[in-house]
């Protein structure tokens, strides 16, 4: 008996257990589809979190973000005279 046998992740691994597959009947194909479909949603969702939260830290540490702050509150001040 190995160490942790318990549970479906000892067997047949843990990203087995949770990923979901596709049977091979009628449905394959669409399956498929809609599991790559899926994983690339996922995958430009944690790009773009990746991205932006680069902007964000580059705005931040670079000091260009309480620039452009202050010209917009420049800009602003500008309108309302």
């Amino acid at each position: 008996m190995a160490y942790g046998g318990a549970g479906p992740g000892a067997q047949e691994g843990l990203l087995k257990a949770v990923l979901p597959t596709c049977e091979p009947g009628p449905d394959f194909e669409a399956c498929q589809r809609d599991l790559y479909i899926g994983t690339a949603g996922i995958a430009l969702g944690v790009i773009a979190f990746i991205g932006l939260a680069g902007g964000v830290c580059w705005l931040a540490f670079s000091g260009k973000g309480s620039l452009m702050l202050i010209e917009l509150e420049q800009k602003i001040q500008r309108l309302r005279r």
